[in-house]
């Protein structure tokens, strides 16, 4: 695990010095909107994601990937006032990163995911695809599939709910509005269709909220816990109403944003 702790240093940008220095490029990003141009020198690299707040005192997750190799990140609020944040620490093993702001934000409550059985319906909100779709967020429903990953690996959960590119760190969401998971990846189905003859539709993983505890373990006043119902039926609407605000875009760039 690697750990690295910064003063947090904050500088809020307006949403139109946003669009000047990014949205210009959005469209260049919809093939590759998580990792941006594979040389990591390029000063027009950049990185656009989702990240949740999990506390009110400005901290984020995120995944690992959305941030890895930055120098600079920045966090839209839904009120379009654009943050400067700071990395905290970081897991790549988990791909799991936590980031802070100097605001008061609202936030998700995390629950234990070891009381997640297969089947349990789940929503995911989150920021894909933004060249294309726009910095509202999205909303998708499905269950949880496998309470393992990959080869049975058991960090991860695997589940259903539609994401796309953009969606990476966003929140996987429980019965009751609370955090079981936090989106990772999906499984490449042009790739698995050129080896297996077999198109695989909505194969997707998250690392388990108890993988993410674990993470943050040591950080002051976080995470904020409730404990999970796995039979309620799910209420999309409702836990879209209460959660979207707590659920924001990440823009990781090599250069900084200029105010305006």
């Amino acid at each position: 695990m690697r750990n690295t702790e910064q003063r947090c240093n904050v500088k809020r940008i307006t949403l139109r010095a946003l669009a000047a220095c990014t949205l210009a490029c959005f469209s260049l990003l919809a093939a590759a909107q998580e990792k941006g141009a594979d040389d990591a020198s390029d000063p027009n690299r950049q990185s656009v994601a989702t990240g949740f707040f999990i506390s009110d005192g400005g901290y984020v997750v995120t995944s690992n990937h959305v941030v890895e190799g930055f120098e600079y990140i920045y966090i839209v609020m839904q009120d379009r006032r654009v943050l400067r944040a700071q990395l905290v620490k970081a897991d790549v093993d988990n791909d799991l990163a936590l980031l802070k702001v100097g605001a008061i934000t609202p936030f998700l409550y995390l629950s234990h995911s070891q009381g997640v059985p297969p089947g349990m319906e789940v929503v995911t909100i989150g920021y894909p695809l933004v060249a294309l779709l726009g910095f509202r967020p999205k909303i998708t429903k499905g269950i949880v599939n496998s309470n393992a990953g990959l080869k049975d690996e058991l960090s991860s959960f695997q589940f259903s709910a539609e994401i796309q590119k953009g969606n990476s760190g966003g929140p996987l969401i429980g019965p009751g509005g609370t955090v079981v998971g936090v989106v990772k990846a999906k499984l490449d189905a042009f790739r698995m269709s050129s080896i297996n003859k077999d198109l695989p539709q909505n194969v997707n993983f998250a690392v388990k909220s108890s993988v993410l505890i674990k993470f943050l373990q040591g950080t002051p006043s976080i995470p904020f816990t409730r404990p999970l119902n796995a039979n309620v039926t799910i209420n999309p609407i409702a836990i879209f109403a209460e959660q979207n605000s707590a659920v924001v875009p990440i823009v990781a760039r090599n250069t900084e944003l200029q105010k305006k």
